[in-house]
């Protein structure tokens, strides 16, 4: 009886030793949305990410990401405010007035590359607490951005007036810029950027250089015009479902941090900026016609775009922020961190 008791008394001691550890050890999944298509290096830059996560979590915390879209660009932040999925790359440009302060990098002529404004976008969002007033139904993961816009042309133009004649696909955070400088536009995803060009619906788009592979458009594209801090920029996020988010194990959900925020903003920012690299080059490659807009014609440019910023600034005022100061603050720390 005495033995008996021994051996259940040191069963329990094991389990007390490698309950917890069991507990600590738990494989967990989350499962993440996908749009842009099997040609777009997020496939290889969101499965980079994926594996961050596992190696920081011990191999227990697995990121599944979907084979093909279970939904369109401007439906991925429902998908996972909904639970449909638990992770999600979303464009918020695609979700106009939703994150009017996120959005604030997007602004003409702010972001050099991917590297430098995504890491700034994370820790200036983080500085001011914003996140406070815009993720109210989600959590915001990580943050990062496209490196700077250009024009990308299906036949060639260097001039405002130029540009002016033809017929521009634009969407998101791009709708506005091409608004203001009195293009004539079609609104498309990014996802319809190519048959819109190989029909003849448009004559050229606006991007940054990682799209004329991933979407193709070096087949089509053949003019591009760079333009020195972007003609714009566009935000992105990687966005979770808190309730998912919360029933992950402690040690999962902090493996998940560590590779979030910051550290995801600068593993996504890198990647941006080699896909960017290697659009440009292939552009080269293909012997197309690359130049950058003179500086008298940007000129021109510049007081016809100056009412984007004026209406960020009212949008952040209409969330209670000073929109000036917030701007002015995010322009000293991307000139800080790129230096």
């Amino acid at each position: 009886m005495h033995r008996k008791s021994a051996l259940l008394a040191l069963a329990a001691g094991v389990l007390v030793a490698f309950g917890a550890g069991s507990a600590f050890a738990q494989k967990q999944t989350l499962k993440m949305a996908y749009w842009a298509g099997p040609s777009h290096h997020m496939v290889q830059t969101q499965e980079a990410w994926a594996k961050t996560v596992l190696e920081a979590s011990g191999g227990n915390l697995v990121i599944e990401i979907d084979k093909a879209p279970l939904a369109k660009p401007d439906g991925q932040y429902d998908v996972v405010k909904n639970g449909v999925r638990d992770l999600a790359w979303h464009v918020p440009g695609y979700t106009a007035g939703r994150f009017d302060l996120f959005q604030g990098p997007e602004l003409p002529f702010l972001c050099p590359n991917s590297t430098v404004c995504s890491s700034v976008l994370w820790k200036w969002y983080a500085k001011h607490n914003l996140a406070a007033k815009e993720f109210t139904d989600a959590t915001l993961v990580t943050a990062f951005t496209t490196g700077p816009f250009g024009v990308h042309l299906a036949k060639p133009a260097r001039t405002l007036e130029e540009i002016r004649a033809l017929k521009m696909r634009v969407a998101g955070a791009s709708v506005p810029v091409a608004k203001a400088l009195g293009w004539s536009v079609a609104t498309l995803p990014a996802t319809e950027a190519y048959e819109s060009l190989q029909r003849g619906v448009v004559d050229g788009t606006v991007f940054p250089w990682e799209a004329i592979n991933s979407f193709r458009l070096n087949e089509l594209a053949k003019f591009h015009l760079e333009i020195p801090g972007g003609l714009l920029t566009a935000t992105f996020m990687i966005v979770g479902n808190t309730k998912a988010i919360d029933k992950l194990t402690p040690e999962n959900k902090a493996a998940l941090m560590k590779a979030s925020g910051a550290t995801g903003s600068a593993l996504f920012g890198k990647y941006w900026d080699a896909a960017d690299e290697r659009g440009r080059a292939d552009a080269k490659k293909r012997n197309h016609a690359i130049e950058t807009i003179v500086p008298a014609e940007l000129d021109k440019w510049r007081p016809l775009l100056q009412v984007t910023t004026d209406e960020w600034i009212k949008k952040a005022k209409a969330k209670g922020e000073d929109g000036q100061k917030l701007l002015d603050d995010l322009k000293q720390m991307i000139k800080a961190a790129s230096n």
